[in-house]
């Protein structure tokens, strides 16, 4: 994976932009974005760790919360619902990102041509001309996860919630959190263990980083 050097980035548009407190901001942003998303990508992971140890070999804890019929049921409930929002935290914040990164490709590579009240990813890429960083997110945009992330948080915002309950392994090991399934524009997407959700989220985070070089690459050092 490439790195993106965001302080070279921010010395770049000090340098050479009138307007350049604004630009920083939006670096700023998702700067933050990025960090935000780590803290709800490892607190979904370890949520539901101190109720139920997710190595245990013995399901009998796992059912009897599940039954509503352990002594640690509020511990659980507390921890289901942290759960569920750093779930949705990780989501939100790893598409959102995508769209504060749209407004500074927008700012730095296509000199505002896109009105800020239809700046998106997608008109951001129909509008770059061919580059390396035009290839790359087009691949994201295409991409499976990127997709299933769009549509998780489309459907998040307008119409529901998407499942989230806890599982308890019997035809095969797994206990713990699955997110359940849902349908977008006609596109029906599968039900995935946490863990399985986490590390798609992450693969769309990590093309941010991707991306940014690109960007640098092009803006600071004059590539294409």
């Amino acid at each position: 994976m490439l790195q993106w050097n965001l302080k070279e980035l921010r010395e770049a548009i000090r340098a050479d932009r009138s307007e350049s407190e604004a630009v920083l901001d939006i670096v700023h942003s998702i700067d933050r974005y990025i960090r935000i998303f780590l803290f709800h990508l490892y607190g979904a992971r370890d949520a539901l760790d101190e109720v139920i140890d997710p190595n245990a070999a013995d399901p009998k804890e796992a059912l009897a919360i599940v039954l509503g019929a352990s002594e640690r049921q509020e511990e659980y409930h507390s921890a289901k619902v942290a759960s569920e929002a750093h779930i949705l935290g990780a989501a939100h914040s790893a598409r959102a990102m995508f769209d504060v990164f749209a407004f500074l490709v927008n700012s730095l590579v296509l000199s505002g041509a896109i009105p800020e009240s239809r700046c998106s990813i997608q008109l951001v890429v129909d509008k770059l001309p061919p580059s390396p960083l035009k290839h790359e997110l087009e691949a994201l945009t295409e991409s499976y996860w990127f997709g299933y992330v769009s549509a998780f948080v489309n459907v998040a915002k307008h119409r529901m919630l998407a499942s989230h309950s806890f599982h308890v392994g019997f035809d095969d090991p797994y206990t713990g959190i699955r997110v359940g399934a849902f349908e977008y524009k006609g596109t029906t997407y599968p039900p995935y263990k946490v863990r399985e959700f986490l590390e798609g989220v992450l693969e769309v985070k990590n093309k941010i980083v991707d991306c940014g070089a690109l960007l640098n690459n092009q803006v600071v050092r004059g590539g294409v």
